[in-house]
């Protein structure tokens, strides 16, 4: 699950009193700049036994370019239309659903070649939208491409390292306050879930996918229930 939908999501769903509105709490930017690094944080360690080779490293860094430009132009835009934990949610359970989807299908091809890679660009594009996370929206699409499992969560999970470390720089750039206290927290919080995330499911492949759906679910049904109470009167 995206870190963007836990931080607007769930504070939302535990802490806000009925009828008020999502606005994001004190410390938001900071927050989220912690949590994007963290998770490259952990997600590099948790790789670190798996250096890509050069064609890789070409790859990869090549993929980073559509969602990098992207990101500097259209993010603030993005967030002002999809912030709002309805649109959050909907996003949330269509990529939960579609992930679950793609990783049923066959896999044929052992690695990630140039057509798999654009795909894949693409898709993480996409992850601008809160509720949609890097790492899935990729691994969706190479799978949707029938990558090899493992081939297609490896792949996925290096191109998230440099946008999502870049995130998390230009998130910290614009923090309307010190951010010590967030980074403390938010860091080695986020390093621990995303290295034992990477580590399980890189274990449990299609299993660990299929709860990740169903968490994805449960969450936007959660969001749901609490719009509609809202909205009786």
């Amino acid at each position: 699950m995206s870190s963007s939908a836990q931080l607007h999501l769930l504070p939302w769903l535990l802490l806000r009193r009925a009828g008020a509105g999502p606005a994001p709490p004190a410390g938001h930017t900071s927050l989220a700049a912690a949590l994007h690094a963290g998770s490259c944080a952990g997600i590099a360690w948790s790789l670190r036994h798996d250096l890509p080779d050069r064609r890789t490293t070409v790859l990869l860094a090549a993929s980073g370019v559509p969602a990098a430009v992207a990101g500097l132009l259209a993010a603030d835009l993005v967030e002002a239309r999809l912030g709002r934990p309805g649109p959050t949610a909907a996003l949330l359970a269509a990529a939960g659903v579609l992930m679950w989807a793609a990783d049923r299908r066959p896999s044929t091809v052992p690695t990630v070649g140039p057509r798999a890679t654009a795909a894949a660009a693409v898709a993480q594009v996409a992850a601008l939208a809160p509720g949609v996370s890097r790492a899935g929206a990729t691994r969706t699409a190479l799978r949707l491409l029938q990558v090899e499992r493992r081939a297609a969560e490896r792949f996925s999970l290096l191109m998230s390292l440099p946008v999502t470390a870049g995130a998390a720089a230009w998130m910290l750039a614009r923090a309307d306050r010190p951010a010590s206290g967030e980074l403390a927290v938010g860091v080695p919080l986020a390093a621990l879930t995303s290295a034992a995330a990477s580590t399980v499911l890189d274990r449990r492949g299609v299993h660990t996918t299929t709860v990740a759906a169903l968490y994805r679910l449960a969450v936007a049904a959660a969001v749901a229930v609490r719009l509609s109470r809202e909205r009786s009167p």
